[in-house]
């Protein structure tokens, strides 16, 4: 369904779904108004010599920088590390059913 700028805000209300909507808010979150703005102007004080991060001097950059972080968020649900390489290493696999192909010597025993 396409929405047009004339269409009032009632009218918009009663004929956007709840989940288009909520995916609305996720973009703008992720790209507030006027970040482009932004990010042209910090440019072009980095080729004055300004030193300091585009994240303290625009808010919308602020935000933008927040959501790439929160993104990169490692996952704790998988193993890790010395746990992980331990698992892979194990005669018969971790155990666990799932063929995971990691490419080492046990990759070629746990396919079905």
């Amino acid at each position: 369904m396409a929405y047009h700028l004339g269409m009032p805000v009632y009218k918009l209300e009663e004929e956007m779904p709840y989940t288009e909507f909520v995916k609305w808010i996720e973009f703008f979150r992720r790209r507030p108004a006027g970040w482009r703005d932004d990010q042209r102007t910090y440019l072009l004080l980095r080729a004055q010599g300004v030193k300091e991060k585009a994240e303290n001097i625009f808010p919308t950059l602020k935000m933008m920088a927040q959501h790439e972080e929160s993104k990169q968020v490692p996952d704790k649900a998988l193993p890790k590390g010395k746990m992980l390489e331990m698992m892979i290493k194990a005669k018969n696999g971790d155990g666990s059913g799932w063929n995971v192909d990691f490419g080492g010597k046990n990759a070629n025993k746990n396919k079905s």
